[in-house]
């Protein structure tokens, strides 16, 4: 397992949550339909309905199959921007503590996801880094906006 990926991990979560604390204030900051606080509760869930049990799953050997996960027709009207990230942050550093724990056995486990076929905790662990970066490019975006 690559202790830089985690290492990465838990980087990428401080960093896409410093970026919306620091565009909350702007209340018409959007990306695409969604507000800083959607784009919050969006990484909090996907984080505790996704990445966080199916990662686990795969590490039990239960050799999982999954579907591609969405919440994007989520309305997360009555989430609170803190509050999400909070979650998320929890759940993110509860999920590597996990992770820093597995056998090489447990890490070599499988599962098989519709989209990226056969897929390992490690292969997962960057799929979730891929979306907090995807997220940070967005949230990129409406900072240089900000800033004209």
């Amino acid at each position: 397992m690559s202790y830089t990926l985690i290492d990465e991990l838990a980087s990428s979560q401080q960093l896409v949550s410093a970026m919306i604390r620091l565009a909350a204030d702007d209340h018409a900051a959007r990306i695409g339909a969604w507000s800083l606080r959607d784009v919050a509760a969006h990484l909090a869930a996907s984080e505790r309905e996704a990445f966080e049990p199916r990662i686990r799953a795969i590490a039990a050997g239960e050799r999982p199959a999954f579907d591609l996960y969405t919440n994007d027709e989520t309305d997360f009207g009555g989430v609170q921007l803190e509050d999400a990230l909070d979650e998320w942050a929890a759940t993110r550093g509860r999920l590597l503590d996990f992770v820093r724990e597995l056998s090489d056995e447990e890490r070599a486990h499988t599962g098989h996801h519709q989209k990226y076929g056969d897929i390992t905790v490690e292969r997962y662990l960057q799929i979730a880094l891929d979306h907090d970066r995807d997220h940070l490019k967005s949230l990129e975006r409406v900072a240089s906006g900000r800033a004209r």
